[in-house]
């Protein structure tokens, strides 16, 4: 099996996190016409392919829930499993880990599918218009943000934040119309949703963080560049690990290709990326028990039973029967 989404976020305690997640699942089960409980705990066959497993359990300091989707007679290439794994927490951060898994025999383990570019689950992308949402101590959103002159020194804070997961993109308006950058600056970052935090740089702004930064990790204008995580200002290799989108490659190419190409590039590296050991550790530990028997596999066993029924039919038909002979009633004379 192969990774084609990972993301995995961290939640700011206070809300409401299950209820959302469930409310969202709610609302996304019906788009569908499945009908299920979300919060409700079990195991369901929606059909012969189509498994449902709901967690929901009190572990970990709070409340864990999983919704997984499986799809066990998936062709190569195809989504194989969802899963929404939820834990929240009274008074700390919670956290929502979201996975596709594919079909791919031929793709290393821990690898995304070669040449996809798997879609941003839905319900993932409704959960950050929602909820206050971080990946490490860096803010996450479900579209770019507009960075204001006094917000540089945060923005500082995320490009150096070693415990962030994914990027941090910046992208320069140069000389574009604002809402035209807008429009641009959402679709280029589409398939980025959940895995990194994007952010706008007007041509002030851009001048004030270029300042900050430096020449070797300044974003020129009219471009998008991609901090990794733990960016080091005094390291002179550094500026190396966070690729320019230039604009003469963004001028000469389809805006969707370019999302695609970007989204492809971060599932790969999430894909490599593993999971924090806790979080893991804490699924494992209440995986729940899948069913005994696949449903392909309980086709198999009702055709050989039917098999076996007809075959003891036939031979009790054909086994010597025995006649008992009628006497006529004994009377007394």
């Amino acid at each position: 099996m192969a990774v084609g989404f990972r993301s995995f976020l961290h939640v700011t305690p206070g809300q409401q996190l299950l209820g959302t997640v469930i409310e969202h699942l709610v609302r996304w089960l019906a788009t569908k016409e499945i009908h299920l409980e979300a919060g409700r705990a079990g195991q369901y066959v929606l059909d012969h392919d189509d498994l449902v497993t709901v967690l929901n359990s009190r572990a970990g300091g709070g409340q864990l829930y999983q919704w997984r989707r499986q799809h066990p007679d998936a062709q190569p290439r195809d989504v194989w499993r969802t899963t929404i794994s939820v834990l929240e927490r009274p008074d700390s951060p919670g956290w929502i880990w979201t996975e596709i898994e594919t079909r791919d025999d031929g793709t290393g383990l821990g690898e995304a599918p070669f040449n996809r570019c798997m879609s941003v689950p839905s319900v993932l992308r409704g959960l950050l218009g929602e909820l206050e949402v971080c990946d490490g101590r860096t803010e996450v959103t479900p579209s770019p943000q507009w960075v204001a002159l006094g917000h540089l020194p945060d923005l500082m804070d995320y490009l150096a934040d070693e415990t962030r997961r994914g990027p941090v993109y910046m992208l320069s308006q140069g000389h574009q119309p604002r809402e035209e950058f807008e429009r641009w600056a959402r679709e280029v970052t589409w398939h980025l949703v959940g895995m990194g935090s994007a952010f706008l740089l007007d041509p002030a702004v851009e001048a004030g963080f270029n300042e900050m930064v430096g020449a070797a990790h300044a974003v020129p204008p009219g471009t998008m560049r991609t901090y990794l995580p733990d960016v080091d200002l005094d390291n002179p290799e550094d500026p190396l690990r966070h690729r320019i989108l230039g604009r003469t490659r963004i001028t000469a190419t389809d805006t969707r290709q370019l999302a695609r190409m970007l989204g492809r590039a971060e599932r790969d590296r999430a894909a490599r990326q593993p999971i924090p050991l806790e979080a893991r550790e804490l699924m494992h530990t209440y995986e729940p028990t899948p069913l005994p028997v696949s449903w392909r596999d309980q086709q198999r066993l009702v055709m050989d039973l039917q098999a076996e029924n007809e075959r003891l039919r036939e031979a009790l038909l054909a086994r010597p029967h025995l006649h008992v002979a009628r006497h006529p009633e004994l009377t007394a004379s």
